[in-house]
C-alpha cells in the first residue's frame, strides 16, 4: 500500500479521531518524561567500563568504596590561617549530616610522634648524632639551669670559641673539634627576631629548637594536613550524599558547602576557597545545561515558527506544522524516558535536532500541498498529491537520516548507543507526527465555510505567491553559467580538502563545561599553580613489598608527579635506623629528663650586656676584608645580627623595662617548656620500636589499605591530566608498571579514545548505510552519485570552515558526522526525486526549492539555539552544525543544479534557471 492510500484510508478519513489520539499520546508522553527523564553529567555518561578494566574497578570499589568526593580547595598567604580556616570549615561540614557522609581535613599523627626518628634517613640520623654530641654540654646546662640570660651567655661563649655554629640547628657545618668561623646564623637570627617581637608585644610562639633537634618540616606535613605538593593549596575532602530523586543530585551538598565557605570567609577575608571534584563538576555542568535547555528549546521553536510564518506569508498553516512537530517532540521525549531514562551532555541535542530536522518534513509537505492547491486541486486531492509526490522523498530522507543515527548503536559504547536510539527513533516519531497530525489539521482548517483572507488561504491556479524577492544577480549568474559554478566549486573543494588534514581533536572534557564555573576554575588553578591535579591513577598491590617496588618504578617515570601509598608512613630500613637511634642514647645520659627547673628571672641589664658582647663578635665589612677563601665568615647574617641587637636596645630605651621583662618572662617560659618537650620527645623516640601497620591512625589506614587486605597506590600525573596527549603518555607509563592500572585519567583516556574510534566507525557505517539506501531508492548509479553531492561536498566545505574559524572536534561536536547526513541526504533526495518527476521541465517547480531552503534554515535555527548555551560542548555543536548545514545548503541550491544541468540533461533542456518568482531549484 502506498503512502497516499494508507493515509487516505486513515488520517484523511478520520481526521478528528487521529488528532484526538495524537493529543492523548502527547499528554501521556509529557507526563512520563516529567516523571522519569533525568539529566546526567558528562562524567556519568562516560564512566562505564567493560572487560578487564571493569573487573579491576569492581575489585577496587569493594575494597575501598566509591564515594562521591567533593574537594574544597583553600588558598591563603598565611599557612597558619589556611589551617585555621580548614579546621573551622571541617567542623561546620561535619554538622551537615544530611548531605555529607564524611569529612577529612587532616590525619591524626600523634600516635606516630614517638617514632619520628624512623622517618629520618640514615644520613639524617648520623647528622643528628653529630649535632647532639657537639652540643652535649649545652643540653646538660640548659636542662639544669634554664633561662634566657643563661642561653645567650652560652651563645656568647661558643662564639668566643668560634663554635657558635654548633649551638642551633646545625647552622655551623663543622665536625667535632674543628675551630671554624660560623657559616650560618639562621637559628640565632630567629631567636633574636622573636626576642624583639615579644619585647614589643605578645606574639604567637614559634619554636627555634626544631631545626636543632631534627630538620623540621616548616610546611606542617607532620601535622597531618592535606597540602598540595608545593604547599600553596590546602584541601578538605567531603564525601557527599546524592539525592537520586533530584535532577541535580548533588545540588544540596554542593550548595551547602559553598554557603558555609561564604559564611566563614567573612571571618577570614584574605582566604580564598572553592569546591571542585567530580560531584561539583557534575553539579555545575548539569545546572548550566538545565538552565539553558528550556531557553534553547523556546528559541528554536520560536525561531522556526517565525521563519515559516514569514516564508509562507501565513500564520495558521505554519503553526499547524509547528503543532505537529511539537507533538512528535513530546512523543520522542516520552520514548527517551521509557527506553533510556536520562539525557546527558551529548544527547541534550535531542530537542534542537528534532526541531531543526523534524520541521523539515512538515515544510516539504506543506510546500507541496500549497503548490497542488495553487494548481486548482481540491483539499483531498492536494493532500493526496502532496503525499504521492513529496511523501516518498520525505520518507526516504527520514529513514536515511535515522539509519545514519542508528549506526551509533554499532559502536558498542553505551553513551553513543543511547544517543543513537534516542535521536534515530525521535526523528522517526517526528516523521510520523507530521504524516498523522498535519494532514488532518490542514483538511479541517481548509474545509471551513469562510476562509480568512488575512491568513492568505486563497489559492490562484498556477500562481503561487512569492516566497522572497527576486534572487540576487549572482544566483542568476550561477544558474546561467553552470560550468563556471562547477569550476569555482571545485577550487573551493580542493582548498577545503587541504584543511581536512589540519583538523584536530580536543579530548579535554573539562573544556566542554561552562566557562567560569567555580569547579572548573579551581581545578584549572590547581593544575596550573601546583602542577598536579586532584585526579590520579590507581594501582593495587598485594603486599607492602610490592607497594614499595611499584612506588620506586612509578616515581622514576617522567609523566608521574607524585605517588601516595601506605609506604609513605611505614618507613623502610627500620632495623638500621633503630641501631643508629640506640647509638644516640648515651649522649643524653647527663641531660635532665625529669621536671625542668623554673627558669631564672629575666635580668634585662645582664641580657643587654650579653647581647652587646655578641654584637661585638659580629664582623663588620672592614673586618671581613682580612678574610679570604673558604674560611671567610658570612657577613650578611652578621650584619643582621648586629641590626637586631640594635633594635632590642632601642626597644629598651622606648618602653618601660618592667613591661618588657614581663613579656620576655612569658616568652622564656614557652621557650624552655618547648625545650624540655623536644628533649623528652627525643628520649622517647630513641627508646621506641619500629613503625608497624597497626600503629597507623585508622583514618589514614583506611585510605590505603582495603577491606580485602589489598594496598592502594595513588599516582598523580605530571602536567594536565585532562589533555589527551598527556593522558596517553601517563596511561602508557602506568601500564608498563601495572597493566591493570585504573583511575580517572586511565578511565577517561580509554573512554575518550573509544568514543573517537566509535565516531570514526559511525562515519564509515553512515557512508555505507546511506549508499545502500540511496541505491535502493534511486536505482540509478548516475542519480545516486548526484544525490550524494550535497552531503559529501558539504562535509568537505565544513572542514574548510572549521579551519577558517579555528574550530576543533571534541566529544560533543563529533556528532556532526551523522547530523550532516540529514540535510545532505534530504536535499539530495528531494532534488533528484523532483528533478526526475519534472524531467521535461526547464524550470523546477517552486515548492521543492522553497522546501529545501526552509528546511535547511530551520535546521540551522534549531541548532543555532545552542549558541546561547553556557556549556561549551553544546555551543560547539550549535556552531559546527550551523556552519555545516549552511555549507550543505549552498551546495544544494548552487552546485547540485549546476551538475544536473551539465550532466543529467541534454543541452536543449539543460538550463535550469530560477523563475521570476524565485523558484530556487533543488
Amino acid at each position: 500500500m502506498t503512502i497516499r492510500k494508507l493515509l487516505s484510508a486513515t488520517v484523511l478519513s478520520y481526521p478528528r479521531t487521529a488528532l484526538v489520539l495524537a493529543a492523548i499520546l502527547s499528554i501521556l508522553s509529557v507526563l512520563i518524561a516529567i516523571q522519569r527523564l533525568r539529566f546526567t553529567s558528562t562524567h556519568d555518561a562516560l564512566s562505564s567500563l567493560n572487560g578487564r578494566m571493569g573487573q579491576v574497578q569492581e575489585r577496587y570499589n569493594r575494597a575501598f568504596g566509591d564515594p562521591d568526593r567533593a574537594v574544597i580547595v583553600i588558598e591563603a598567604k598565611n599557612r597558619e590561617q589556611a589551617k585555621r580556616f580548614a579546621t573551622a570549615l571541617a567542623k561546620r561540614l561535619k554538622a551537615m549530616t544530611t548531605d555529607i557522609e564524611e569529612v577529612t581535613y587532616r590525619f591524626d599523627l600523634r600516635s606516630l610522634e614517638d617514632r619520628f626518628l624512623m622517618y629520618l634517613s640514615p644520613e639524617a640520623l648520623i647528622d643528628l648524632k653529630g649535632k647532639l654530641h657537639a652540643h652535649r654540654a649545652m643540653l646538660e646546662e640548659l636542662s639544669t639551669d634554664p633561662g634566657l640570660n643563661r642561653l645567650f651567655q652560652i651563645i656568647r661563649r661558643e662564639i668566643s670559641a668560634a663554635l657558635v655554629g654548633h649551638l642551633f640547628t646545625g647552622f655551623l657545618e663543622e665536625q667535632e673539634g674543628e675551630v671554624k668561623r660560623p657559616v650560618e646564623l639562621g637559628p640565632l637570627l630567629k631567636l633574636l627576631t622573636q626576642l624583639n617581637a615579644w619585647a614589643a608585644a605578645p606574639r604567637t610562639y614559634t619554636s627555634p629548637w626544631s631545626q636543632f633537634f631534627v630538620e623540621a618540616d616548616e610546611n606542617g606535613d607532620r601535622e597531618g594536613y592535606l597540602w598540595s605538593s608545593n604547599k600553596q593549596f590546602l584541601f578538605v575532602l567531603a564525601n557527599v550524599k546524592a539525592d537520586t530523586t533530584n535532577l541535580l543530585k548533588f545540588e544540596r551538598p554542593i550548595k551547602g558547602i559553598r554557603k558555609e565557605i561564604r559564611l566563614l570567609q567573612s571571618q577570614y577575608p584574605e582566604v580564598k576557597a572553592g569546591v571542585t571534584g567530580s560531584p561539583a563538576l557534575e553539579y555545575d555542568e548539569v545546572a548550566a545545561a538545565q538552565r539553558d535547555s528550556g531557553l534553547m528549546t523556546a528559541i528554536s521553536l520560536l525561531g522556526v515558527a517565525l521563519l515559516v510564518v514569514v516564508a509562507f506569508r501565513s500564520v495558521a498553516r505554519p503553526l499547524m506544522g509547528i503543532l505537529a512537530l511539537v507533538m512528535g517532540v513530546c512523543w520522542a521525549f516520552g520514548f527517551a524516558a521509557v527506553t533510556v531514562g536520562h539525557l546527558n551532555m551529548l544527547s541534550m541535542v535531542l530537542a534542537p535536532l528534532l526541531i531543526g530536522i523534524g520541521m523539515d518534513y512538515g515544510i516539504h509537505l506543506l510546500a507541496r500541498y500549497e503548490e497542488e492547491r495553487g494548481a486548482g486541486h481540491s483539499i483531498q486531492q492536494a493532500l493526496e498529491q502532496a503525499f504521492e509526490g513529496a511523501g516518498p522523498g520525505i520518507l526516504h530522507a527520514a529513514l536515511t537520516t535515522s539509519v545514519a543515527l542508528f549506526t551509533l548503536i554499532l559502536t558498542g559504547i553505551g553513551v553513543l548507543q543511547e544517543l543513537g536510539v534516542i535521536t534515530g527513533c525521535g526523528l522517526l516519531l517526528t516523521l510520523i507526527s507530521t504524516f498523522v497530525v498535519l494532514p488532518p489539521l490542514l483538511m479541517l482548517w481548509d474545509k471551513r465555510p469562510a476562509m480568512s483572507s488575512v491568513e492568505g488561504m486563497v489559492y490562484e491556479a498556477h500562481a503561487p505567491r512569492r516566497l522572497l524577492p527576486r534572487p540576487p544577480d549572482f544566483l542568476e549568474f550561477c544558474y546561467r553559467w553552470p560550468r563556471a559554478v562547477l569550476a569555482l566549486s571545485t577550487i573551493g573543494t580542493l582548498a577545503a580538502l587541504y584543511a581536512v588534514n589540519s583538523l584536530e581533536f580536543d579530548g579535554n572534557v573539562l573544556r566542554l563545561q561552562a566557562e567560569g564555573t567555580e569547579s572548573v576554575t579551581w581545578e584549572l588553578k590547581i593544575i596550573r599553580q601546583s602542577e598536579r591535579s586532584i585526579s590520579y591513577g590507581v594501582i593495587l598491590a598485594k603486599s607492602l613489598e610490592e607497594v614499595r617496588e611499584k612506588s620506586l618504578a612509578l616515581e622514576a617515570l617522567p609523566s608521574v608527579s607524585e605517588v601516595e601509598s601506605i609506604a609513605m608512613v611505614i618507613p623502610k630500613d627500620q632495623e638500621r635506623k633503630l641501631q643508629l637511634a640506640r647509638e644516640i642514647s648515651p649522649i643524653l645520659v647527663g641531660v635532665n629528663l625529669a621536671q625542668l627547673p623554673a627558669p631564672a628571672p629575666v635580668d634585662l641589664d645582664e641580657l643587654l650586656l650579653t647581647l652587646q658582647r655578641i654584637k661585638a663578635k659580629m664582623l663588620t665589612a672592614d673586618d671581613a676584608k682580612n678574610w679570604t677563601g673558604a674560611d671567610k665568615p658570612p657577613l650578611e647574617p652578621m650584619t643582621r645580627v648586629r641590626s637586631l641587637i640594635d633594635q632590642f636596645e632601642r626597644l629598651l630605651q622606648r618602653h618601660e623595662h618592667e613591661e618588657i621583662r614581663q613579656r620576655l618572662s612569658t616568652f622564656q617560659a614557652k621557650l624552655f617548656q618547648d625545650f624540655h618537650g623536644k628533649v623528652s620527645l627525643l628520649a622517647r623516640a630513641i627508646a621506641s620500636g619500629p613503625v608497624e601497620l597497626d600503629d597507623l591512625p585508622s583514618d589514614l589506614k583506611k585510605q590505603f589499605v582495603g577491606r580485602d587486605g589489598s594496598y592502594l597506590l595513588r599516582v598523580y600525573p605530571r602536567g594536565d591530566p585532562w589533555e589527551l596527549a598527556s593522558q596517553a603518555v601517563f596511561v602508557s607509563d602506568l601500564r608498563r608498571v601495572d597493566p591493570d592500572a585504573i583511575g580517572d585519567p586511565v578511565k577517561g583516556y580509554e573512554i575518550i579514545t573509544a568514543m573517537k574510534r566509535g565516531y570514526q566507525q559511525v562515519g564509515i557505517y553512515t557512508l555505507i548505510g546511506v549508499a545502500v539506501l540511496f541505491l535502493l531508492n534511486l536505482r540509478d548509479l548516475r542519480y545516486f552519485l548526484l544525490a550524494k553531492v550535497p552531503f559529501l561536498v558539504g562535509a568537505v566545505w565544513t572542514a574548510g570552515l572549521m579551519y577558517v574559524f579555528e574550530l576543533k572536534f571534541n566529544l560533543a561536536n563529533l556528532i556532526i558526522i551523522p547530523l550532516l547526513v540529514a540535510p545532505g541526504v534530504e536535499n539530495g533526495l528531494l532534488i533528484i526525486h523532483r528533478f526526475r518527476e519534472e524531467a521535461e521541465a526547464s524550470v523546477l517547480p517552486r515548492s521543492t526549492g522553497k522546501g529545501v531552503v526552509l528546511s535547511s534554515l530551520t535546521t540551522m535555527i534549531g541548532f543555532g539555539s545552542l549558541l546561547i548555551a553556557h556549556h561549551r560542548g553544546a555551543y560547539s555543536i550549535g556552531l559546527l552544525v550551523t556552519l555545516g548545514v549552511g555549507a550543505v545548503l549552498v551546495v544544494s541550491v548552487i552546485v547540485l543544479p549546476a551538475l544536473l544541468t551539465v550532466v543529467a540533461r541534454r543541452p536543449s533542456k539543460s538550463t535550469i534557471i530560477p523563475s521570476p518568482d524565485f523558484q530556487v531549484p533543488s
